[in-house]
């Protein structure tokens, strides 16, 4: 009798109510953002190398907030990669949850084909946070990346 609350429900029920939202919040996690921020670029122009497997707005917003946080940046194939002494590459995957979302990308910067910088971002499968538009996670990962001049 006195195991019962007022509205009737059981400590046994509890206990599996208690488990059940264990359990989501365990799995469902939060977007992730590992970044090492690149310096001393300066005024010096970074060339992004295209990467052709990936959705061209993904490489287009790439480029867009680079500038927009007052670096110069254009767009290379691999093989005029020498020609620059600051490089970037980038990749993302996409999944499918809900509709499309970004679920995983990296930005990399070179300095002479050392990394200096680099952005990682991770989206947990069962993360409402994942879902939005793909040019403010790339925003986010940039202006961590390369601050603004």
């Amino acid at each position: 009798m006195y195991n019962e609350l007022s509205f009737g429900v059981t400590g046994k029920f509890m206990k599996k109510i208690v488990l059940i939202i264990s359990f989501v919040l365990s799995i469902s996690g939060c977007t992730s953002l590992n970044v090492q921020s690149a310096k001393n670029i300066g005024e010096s122009e970074i060339c992004v190398i295209e990467n052709k497997s990936i959705n061209p707005d993904f490489t287009t917003a790439y480029l867009r907030q680079i500038k927009s946080n007052g670096y110069k940046a254009k767009l290379i194939s691999r093989e005029n990669k020498s020609a620059c002494e600051f490089t970037s590459t980038y990749t993302a995957t996409y999944g499918q949850h809900w509709g499309v979302y970004l679920a995983t990308s990296e930005l990399t910067i070179y300095k002479n084909n050392n990394v200096i910088g680099r952005a990682k971002y991770k989206a947990p499968y069962a993360s409402p946070a994942k879902h939005g538009r793909v040019e403010d996670k790339i925003d986010e990962m940039v202006n961590e990346l390369l601050p603004a001049l």
